[in-house]
């Protein structure tokens, strides 16, 4: 398995790597083009087919992960089903996309959303074959298929932006990049569908898929109501700073925590029935995870007048104090991602669905005040405020599983949290002692915080040694494909 681990890390890393560098320019550039009345729109449209994805999904790919020795009948199952899933959610999206747009005020909203629409069917093809490489740790497969696809829908973009297409710029790219990566995905498994279907175990199939379905509708109800409420409130240039916040801030989640779980969903899947191990990969994630998005998000809030200035011009600026509230959010957001592995793999995802269950029940009616009171701001202060309390329950619930207490995980962090706490006072204090006017004084001064920082925070943890040291050097090995 470390030799299987190693060659997914390699892959991985280098893929996401080059795929959230190219995503991350190709954004900064289509952003300066695009006005955030496009951004608000996608977000309105994500709401939607966000949400109808989960539903196609039905678990079922979390089932193919976890059960053993699925037989061609059950995963012809799957497949069909998700696809005729997706096939009823694609034909009722289009029909509703009408009064969706008349709900929200906004009448292109109603073409968008029937071709955004199209996602869906799009990827539920691939959902089986996608869960059988990574089932399998065949995560160089996976992102191949991300590579291409990307490679090809990030040109595209550029030029629709630079011809002034406005929002069919980000309509085109997320179309292109589904069809690719589910075309490639299927080249590269060797699994087909057929239309045998049937299964002794389907009572135990739906009873976990159904747990886990549950927990990822109410998940994805209650991510995407802060853009619902937001829009509704404010209209959708508020929804496009905010969404465009959201999405920078989330940039170590996204591109370091979700790249951990691609690894942790199958691990300890496979590591089920051995609590010790499950233990030992955990806090292992934890000091890693932590030791890269902590640092980050802090340093995101820190630099953000001078990254938004630079990057995005001053027509962004209104997005910075969001931007910062957002980024302390993040890190708690980054370590949630690891717990539901756990309670997964223990077959515990009726804990999952209670615990976003209760989230669906509160966050909405936050957002909602938080929207009413301060806009943008109040809605990120929900997020920053009310959501890590109720991340806690399921935290602790994971931690029973493994019988990990919480001092365990404090002992874990506390080394990154020194060696952060010294890099915002080393920038902070470089920040109030440096002016700025222009462009190129706010480029000079995030270049130069960003290495004053970097430097203090390696060099303390470096001072403090320890066993997480070894364990970066021994993922930086991975990386360049030493194992």
């Amino acid at each position: 398995m470390k030799d299987r681990i190693a060659k997914a890390v390699f892959w991985v890393g280098w893929s996401k790597g080059f795929v959230q560098f190219l995503s991350f320019l190709s954004t900064l550039y289509i952003a300066r083009l695009l006005d955030p009345n496009d951004y608000g729109l996608m977000a309105m449209t994500g709401i939607w087919v966000g949400t109808l994805a989960l539903l196609v999904e039905m678990g079922l790919g979390a089932a193919v992960i976890q059960f053993k020795n699925l037989d061609e009948r059950e995963l012809n199952m799957c497949f069909w089903g998700t696809l005729v899933t997706a096939i009823v959610g694609y034909l009722l999206l289009y029909a509703a996309a009408p009064a969706i747009a008349d709900w929200f005020g906004v009448p292109l909203l109603c073409q968008v959303l029937r071709v955004v629409s199209l996602t869906l069917p799009l990827t539920a093809v691939r959902i089986v074959p996608d869960s059988l490489l990574r089932k399998a740790l065949s995560l160089d497969k996976t992102s191949q298929a991300e590579i291409v696809s990307v490679g090809i829908a990030l040109p595209v973009q550029v030029i629709l932006a630079t011809s002034g297409t406005g929002v069919w710029t980000l309509v085109t790219g997320m179309l292109l990049m589904a069809f690719i990566q589910s075309l490639l995905t299927f080249k590269f498994s060797s699994w087909r569908p057929g239309i045998r279907m049937g299964s002794l175990r389907l009572k135990a199939i739906l009873g976990f898929s159904s747990a886990k379905f549950g927990g990822s509708i109410c998940w994805a109800v209650y991510d995407q109501m802060d853009a619902l409420v937001l829009g509704k409130c404010s209209g959708e240039g508020v929804l496009g700073l905010f969404s465009m916040a959201k999405q920078l801030a989330l940039l170590p989640v996204h591109k370091i925590s979700v790249v951990v779980n691609q690894l942790a969903f199958p691990v300890m899947a496979g590591l089920q029935d051995n609590v010790e191990q499950m233990r030992s990969v955990l806090l292992r994630q934890i000091r890693i995870v932590s030791c890269l998005t902590l640092p980050l998000c802090i340093g995101l809030a820190l630099v953000a007048e001078d990254l938004v200035w630079v990057a995005l011009t001053e027509k962004w600026l209104p997005l910075v104090p969001v931007l910062q509230v957002l980024c302390c959010t993040a890190v708690f957001r980054s370590l949630e991602t690891l717990f539901p592995p756990v309670l997964i793999a223990r077959y515990r995802a009726s804990v999952l669905f209670r615990w976003t269950a209760a989230l669906v029940l509160v966050m909405p009616f936050a957002f909602w005040a938080g929207a009413a009171w301060s806009g943008a701001m109040g809605v990120a202060l929900v997020w920053a405020l009310v959501y890590p309390a109720m991340m806690a329950w399921m935290v602790h619930k994971a931690l029973a599983e493994l019988s990990l207490s919480w001092s365990a995980i404090v002992a874990e962090v506390a080394p990154v949290f020194k060696a952060t706490l010294a890099m915002a006072i080393v920038v902070v204090m470089f920040h109030s002692s440096v002016h700025v006017g222009d462009t190129m004084s706010h480029l000079l001064r995030l270049i130069l915080a960003i290495g004053i920082g970097g430097l203090a925070y390696l060099g303390l943890m470096f001072w403090q040694g320890g066993r997480l040291v070894g364990e970066v050097m021994q993922l930086g090995r991975w990386v360049v494909g030493r194992v």
